[in-house]
């Protein structure tokens, strides 16, 4: 029996979360150990982060189907998403109060409040960046704790996500590092190239790692002796998913970036194309993920359906497979 857990907009709030705490993650640890008092030039990815998160959650609110009690979220205790839902409301608080830090750049209007929080923008940068970081690890171990699922509960998964995480917001800053509101100077100028040059050796390693990571995973399960398990994997090897495996995740989202990191140097490819190509290849990922979603039957589960009276059993059949008509 197919169990259709989530729909996409789950996979999209994975994304979205995950990029967003990737961004302020980087970012904390930029302005705080290797650029100090340039965090101006965050100022844009902070902003871009921020629009993530917000966006994030209205996915999450769509796929609960239920805007009006979202809140019930936070009141039960043994939801991992209440959890989730947590990190990204702090993240998103104090990213926001850093943003308005260096507000008056872009509007002097703002000049008295920016003033009032510049100093305290550095504290509210690494709160943001800690929570990122949370994050991260949360949009893995979401899924991870999900036992039924055996392709989705193994350690790699939140190690793979925390990676990929990592990865978009290398690509996400490096296409975003030093826009508005900043106010551009020779030395933000210079405080920005020496960045990217760090964040283009970073994401090598880190698409290196997220392959090995990647391909160990399933390779792995294809040839574990879990069932389930293994008919997810060899989806993905040569089923219905091959092609958007090896040639969209592998090979376009990984493969094609690394060549033009490598390669590149400061060509438009290394510094445009490649961040697009990583920040599709994570997205895609979250995708395939949350889709590969058969599990092994819970004890006692086909004995309940097959007592269950027939217009209950074809409500419960739409309802698995993403059929809801009612």
């Amino acid at each position: 029996m197919k169990h259709h857990y989530w729909e996409p907009p789950i996979a999209l709030y994975l994304f979205l979360g995950g990029l967003a705490g990737g961004i302020l993650f980087l970012s904390a640890i930029f302005n705080s150990f290797v650029i100090p008092g340039y965090g101006e030039i965050f100022a844009f990815p902070v902003l871009i982060a921020l629009i993530c998160v917000a966006i994030g959650c209205v996915f999450l609110i769509i796929d609960l189907g239920q805007p009006g009690v979202f809140w019930r979220v936070w009141t039960t205790a043994t939801s991992i998403i209440k959890w989730g839902a947590t990190f990204l409301v702090i993240a998103a608080v104090f990213a926001l109060l850093y943003l308005l830090a260096f507000l008056d750049q872009a509007w002097p209007i703002f000049g008295g409040l920016s003033q009032f929080l510049l100093p305290a923008a550095d504290f509210f940068l690494i709160v943001a960046g800690f929570f990122g970081l949370c994050i991260m690890m949360y949009t893995g171990i979401m899924l991870s704790t999900l036992k039924a699922h055996a392709f989705w509960a193994t350690p790699a998964l939140p190690v793979l996500f925390t990676i990929s995480a990592i990865s978009t917001g290398c690509a996400a800053i490096v296409l975003s590092i030093g826009g508005w509101p900043a106010q551009i100077t020779l030395e933000s100028l210079l405080a920005a190239a020496l960045v990217l040059e760090i964040l283009h050796i970073v994401d090598i390693v880190l698409v290196i790692a997220e392959l090995i990571v990647l391909l160990t995973m399933v390779l792995s399960f294809a040839g574990a002796g879990n069932v389930t398990a293994k008919k997810a994997a060899m989806r993905w090897i040569k089923g219905s998913y091959a092609l958007l495996f090896w040639v969209g995740m592998v090979s376009l989202g990984l493969l094609v970036p690394l060549m033009m990191y490598i390669g590149g140097g400061h060509s438009a490819a290394a510094q445009i194309v490649a961040p697009v190509l990583v920040l599709c290849g994570g997205c895609l990922l979250r995708f395939m993920v949350v889709n590969t979603d058969d599990r092994a039957d819970i004890p006692g589960e086909i004995r309940y359906y097959n007592r269950v009276a027939k217009p209950d059993a074809e409500f419960v059949k739409k309802w698995e497979y993403g059929k809801n008509l009612f």
